[in-house]
């Protein structure tokens, strides 16, 4: 990780962010594979004042445990895709192996005061092996992605014995209050857990906190890094589009982002208003992913096929009404293209947060901003009411969002600005983190035998993918 780029999307840079001032260790796969016959080994590395503990995995890891149960049926699962759901028994026993071998990890390193964070779908299971070893640390989940609907956690064959892996954490967080009360019914449900609070089960002697924890920004960072000229060209040169309106849109190539939608709406509004050609540009950060999944490799192809087909159709002279890179955009240049684009333009089917509603608005100008359309169905809509909310499976209320923005003034342009960015900042990652970590921290203690007092300060050891 600590020479890789800094990602499109904002979770690993929030999950950096957050780990700079806790004194905290990031444990996690380093991107890496090795041979079948080889044994990962973790290895230490330090980058801007984070340990990070990593290690390769094998070519079989990451084909059944990685690509196959992780992307094949939790990601579909948790996105309401369950007609992608592909569940293999052995790709499971992989999923499994590599959840012991992150925890026992853990039990060499982790101190019994040490706080322990687990982050995302790939770790549902660290904590039942950390207790299997004896660990009785707190130990804290952070789901990025929404929580799989009751209905289809019944449709994966093991997806009770996953919940009762989940239990074993001492707090799950979420995204969303809708994903808070999805787990908890899951889990009530499932399980038979007593529920003896709004947010707390009881599930064989333990307690858990079920409890959404939105994830923020740093908005006064993003803010100086759009300021900033760029050392080097950015990927879309705005001083040659200066009379056209810029929509932006950021997203990896997944099934779950509504790509396909939203240009197919463009496409649509194109065609039924000819005044705008010549006039409004979409520039399209698409960033490959999956590509060792058939799902991902078709939807790839779709995509752009799509994006050529309305170049074909409507460019004419210097105008291309689409214009997308396929490359990982640097983050401080990406805050630099958000600030000049006017629209920001999200159209996600089903997303745990959607940190880019949440960048964009904050790199905007204040005395300029653009404009946020943002789907209902992202995370972000339920704290962000003053953006344009759409539902991207509707053509017609997309296009007319887009042309309520291309049209909207300055004045009311600010008025949204002004209250999304009021809400950015009261609830910004350094939030995000205090207000989970705190309830990790005051979460009951496990019977155990005498061990020495939580210290001041904790170290907290991040687990992410």
């Amino acid at each position: 990780m600590p020479s890789g780029k800094a990602s499109a999307g904002g979770l690993a840079v929030a999950v950096q962010d957050a780990l700079n001032d806790s004194n905290g260790i990031w444990l996690g796969w380093n991107g890496q594979q090795i041979t079948d016959s080889e044994a990962p080994e973790f290895e230490q590395a330090s980058s801007q004042g984070i340990d990070y503990i990593t290690c390769p995995l094998t070519h079989q890891q990451y084909a059944q445990y990685y690509c196959g149960f992780a992307n094949k049926v939790l990601w579909p699962a948790m996105h309401s895709r369950e007609d992608l759901i592909e569940y293999d028994a052995q790709e499971y026993s992989t999923y499994q192996k590599v959840n012991r071998l992150f925890a026992e990890k853990l039990k060499q390193l982790a101190q019994p005061e040490d706080l322990i964070w687990i982050h995302d779908y790939h770790f549902f299971s660290v904590a039942r092996y950390c207790r299997e070893l004896g660990m009785q640390n707190k130990i804290g989940f952070f789901l990025h992605i929404p929580f799989a609907s009751l209905n289809i956690w019944r449709k994966i064959p093991v997806g009770r014995e996953l919940i009762q892996d989940l239990s074993q954490y001492d707090v799950i967080g979420l995204q969303t209050q809708i994903d808070q009360n999805t787990c908890m019914q899951t889990c009530l449900n499932l399980l038979e857990a007593q529920k003896i609070q709004s947010n707390i089960i009881s599930y064989k002697k333990r307690q858990i906190l079920i409890k959404s924890y939105p994830i923020g920004v740093q908005p006064e960072l993003i803010q100086k890094q759009a300021q900033q000229d760029l050392a080097t060209s950015s990927v879309f040169n705005f001083e040659e589009i200066p009379r056209q309106k810029t929509i932006i849109g950021v997203d990896r190539i997944d099934y779950s982002k509504g790509l396909l939608e939203r240009f197919n709406a463009f496409a649509t509004f194109l065609e039924t208003s000819p005044e705008y050609h010549g006039l409004v540009r979409h520039l399209q950060v698409a960033i490959p992913s999956r590509t060792d999944i058939p799902a991902y490799q078709r939807l790839f192809q779709r995509f752009k096929t799509k994006l050529e087909l309305i170049n074909e159709e409507f460019a004419h002279e210097d105008w291309r009404p689409v214009d997308c890179c396929y490359d990982t955009v640097q983050h401080h240049n990406l805050m630099h293209i958000y600030r000049h684009s006017d629209i920001c333009w999200i159209s996600s089917l089903r997303d745990g947060m959607n940190l880019v509603a949440k960048e964009y608005i904050a790199a905007q100008d204040p005395e300029n901003p653009g404009v946020l359309i943002l789907s209902k169905y992202a995370g972000a809509a339920e704290q962000m009411s003053q953006a344009l909310i759409v539902d991207p499976q509707d053509r017609a209320a997309m296009m007319d969002a887009l042309k309520m923005a291309l049209e909207m003034s300055k004045a009311e342009r600010i008025n949204r600005y002004q209250q999304l960015i009021e809400g950015l900042t009261s609830s910004d990652l350094t939030h995000w983190r205090n207000n989970f970590l705190d309830d990790l921290e005051k979460t009951p203690t496990l019977l155990m035998k005498p061990q020495r007092l939580l210290q001041d300060n904790y170290q907290s050891i991040y687990q992410v993918l």
